[in-house]
């Protein structure tokens, strides 16, 4: 076999395997774009403000960038029970707040801009 047709035979395998790869796993995944989005605004979590009460344990103040690092509950129509940072509305908030202190705090905004606007510590210490 010549040369030029065994790399006909390669260029032509390959434009196929493109193809079928778009066709196999492409479409699926735009369609499932359009799914995602689609559920997100029926929960009423995408593009409104929302109010969210949680209960969770302060794993760490950082007052230099305003943040505060909580393990919370789950956050019903936005996210599931993990540790993460939220920025803090007014620095007064965590102030008082010590490591391992369970609280309870509001979430305020539009997601994923969201600020703590309430903190209570629910040990019974003075905050």
């Amino acid at each position: 076999m010549r040369l030029w047709r065994a790399v006909l035979l390669v260029n032509l395998a390959l434009a196929l395997g493109v193809l079928l790869g778009y066709v196999a796993w492409g479409r699926p995944a735009a369609q499932l774009e359009r799914d995602l989005v689609a559920a997100r605004r029926e929960t009423g979590a995408w593009g409104q403000e929302r109010t969210w009460d949680v209960r969770g344990v302060v794993r760490a103040v950082l007052p230099d960038s305003g943040v505060i690092v909580v393990t919370h509950d789950e956050i019903p129509g936005y996210m599931p029970a993990m540790t993460m940072g939220f920025r803090v509305h007014e620095p007064q908030l965590y102030q008082g707040l010590d490591i391992g202190v369970p609280v309870r705090f509001t979430l305020k905004g539009v997601p994923p801009n969201v600020l703590v606007t309430a903190i209570v510590r629910l040990d019974g210490a003075p905050q």
